[in-house]
């Protein structure tokens, strides 16, 4: 009964929260006054407010999930669980990140494990994901139905039409490619776009009227 009734006041407390917060997006557009400024004003206040305590949650969330991170490594580590090595690199880093980032992002020790750490790091992984890439398109280049055979037909004018020296091969590949880019390719993009608008609308509608309680799961 204690669980049933904290899950009601977690839904109440999420859609009034909810509704402050999409109120004060909306009356932050009004221009004139109209006789609601002090409704204005008041919304307003309440939805910094609630924002605000919403970073201080967070804040306190990265706190917890840094405490669940050692505790769940260093558990590992203590009961020499497959890949203990693995958290006690992870913990490590972690707490020589933190003691060397003291100082903040353009200290001296932060510009060290940007420049020398996390930089490499980033290459490498952006060079696997080149790589990676590469072989997908390998594979998704071989022409096995008509779909397939536009596909690789624009992906090839496309690649071509990059380069500077497909010019040189046919003056037309670079109009033909900005035309490819800019009317087939953006009518893609903004019907996903409009169909991950739509998904966003209604979940967050879901959420507002109680239908989804992802935060009391």
């Amino acid at each position: 009964m204690i669980i049933r009734s904290g899950r009601v006041l977690a839904t109440i407390v999420a859609i009034v929260v909810g509704l402050f917060v999409l109120a004060d997006i909306f009356v932050s557009t009004w221009t004139g006054d109209g006789g609601l400024g002090g409704v204005k004003q008041t919304i307003s206040g309440v939805g910094y407010f609630l924002v605000s305590w919403a970073a201080i949650v967070t804040a306190f969330a990265l706190f917890l999930g840094f405490a669940n991170v050692v505790s769940v490594h260093w558990s590992r580590i203590r009961t020499q669980k497959p890949g203990a090595i693995y958290s006690i690199v992870l913990l490590l880093s972690l707490f020589g990140t933190l003691g060397l980032g003291l100082g903040g992002p353009l200290s001296a020790n932060g510009q060290v494990i940007f420049n020398y750490i996390l930089q490499p790091l980033e290459a490498t992984l952006f060079a696997l994901l080149a790589l990676f890439i590469a072989t997908a398109a390998f594979r998704a280049f071989r022409v096995r139905s008509l779909e397939s055979f536009f596909f690789v037909l624009f992906a090839v004018i496309v690649l071509l039409g990059q380069v500077p020296v497909s010019i040189y091969l046919w003056p037309e590949f670079p109009v033909i490619k900005d035309w490819v880019l800019n009317v087939p390719t953006l009518a893609g993009v903004r019907g996903i776009l409009l169909g991950v608008s739509l998904g966003v609308i209604a979940t967050g509608l879901r959420v507002l009227m109680g239908a989804d309680r992802p935060y009391s799961d």
